[in-house]
């Protein structure tokens, strides 16, 4: 085994998360051992803005990473010295400072957004953050970072982009964004009701900041466990065919649905639909002297008891409900609702 990869992986072993940053931009050599020992980080956060790049990070410490990108040399300015290094033979000169537990990095490259989105790959590489969030408002092709594979390792991906997208990058956005277990997601000036695109919304927690273009195909097509959709342009009976799909389908995994909807009305969404009131399910259950506590998307509690109640042919209970034009809809299980004995006076007394 080559002496110098020895030295440099049990260098690697007792590094910190920064230390093994900074080892990984000093070679593609030193990225590959730096890469076998990732560490967790609470975050990283990419802002490709107008007139420059930012990156935030934080570690599981509470230290911090803020690192400005501009292709105009005054964010050098007022720099008493810099330091120079090329990434990829992209060429980047910086200052740096440290305060407290953060360290500051200014930087100069004629092309900010494809370093910066070099930087975040090598970040990547040697850190798995918990969140990773992209925040688009420079206008461009977003399909490079859509064929980026390491945003469907996260755990949670926020991508918001807020331009206008076409059709093709959609479609893009659908086919190749699938993280582990959650997603956040607004293509805020996207609103193509007939974009034609038939795949899936697979992940286990599902996050649309703007449903614009969401139509009735698209929800029947949500495959996630955990879903909320905000800003929707759905009608009643959008909701109605959604409730239908879940009585019908005993293998579905949906638990928990939040949406945002214009004009609401709950005896249309349930038209057709045989339900029941809180009492009667309490009675057929055996849970008169039991105190509920209706959980949603945000763990927000809400009325769930002024609802309605659907019962499956698997004996599977889902509770309906909608006020202030959100409609809730939560599937019971063990931890949703949360159902507790009721206290006597003796016993709080006590």
């Amino acid at each position: 085994m080559d002496f110098d990869y020895v030295v440099m992986r049990e260098t690697v072993k007792y590094a910190d998360e920064w230390q093994m940053l900074q080892q990984s931009l000093a070679s593609k050599r030193s990225r590959i051992v730096v890469r076998n020992f990732k560490k967790p980080i609470t975050f990283l956060w990419v802002n490709f803005q107008e007139k420059d790049c930012v990156i935030n990070v934080r570690f599981l410490n509470g230290s911090e990473v803020y690192w400005r990108i501009k292709s105009s040399r005054d964010v050098l300015k007022n720099a008493e010295t810099t330091d120079i290094f090329e990434l990829d033979g992209l060429r980047m000169e910086s200052k740096r400072s440290q305060k407290r537990d953060k360290y500051v990095i200014y930087s100069y490259c004629e092309n900010d957004l494809v370093v910066c989105q070099r930087l975040v790959e090598v970040m990547l590489d040697v850190w798995i953050p918990k969140k990773l969030n992209y925040y688009i408002s420079r206008v461009q092709d977003i399909s490079h970072l859509l064929n980026f594979e390491k945003l469907n390792q996260m755990d949670h991906l926020t991508f918001i982009v807020y331009f206008p997208i076409s059709d093709r990058e959609f479609h893009l956005f659908r086919e190749k964004i699938h993280p582990k277990n959650g997603i956040c997601f607004n293509l805020v000036h996207y609103q193509n009701l007939n974009h034609g695109c038939r795949i899936p919304l697979d992940c286990q927690k599902l996050e649309i900041c703007f449903s614009g273009w969401l139509n009735r195909e698209d929800l029947l097509n949500i495959k996630s466990k955990s879903v909320f959709l905000k800003n929707t342009v759905l009608k009643n009976e959008d909701l109605n065919a959604l409730l239908n799909k879940w009585l019908e389908e005993e293998d579905s995994k949906l638990e928990t649905v939040k949406i945002h909807i214009s004009d609401g009305d709950l005896n249309e969404i349930l038209n057709g639909i045989g339900s029941k009131n809180f009492e009667e399910i309490k009675k057929e259950r055996k849970l008169i002297n039991k105190v509920f506590e209706f959980l949603d998307f945000e763990e927000y509690e809400f009325k769930g008891y002024e609802g309605r109640h659907l019962v499956r042919n698997d004996g599977k209970i889902a509770t309906a409900h909608l006020k202030s034009d959100i409609f809730r809809f939560i599937v019971w299980n063990e931890s949703n609702p949360v159902i507790t004995d009721v206290k006597s006076i003796s016993t709080e007394m006590e």
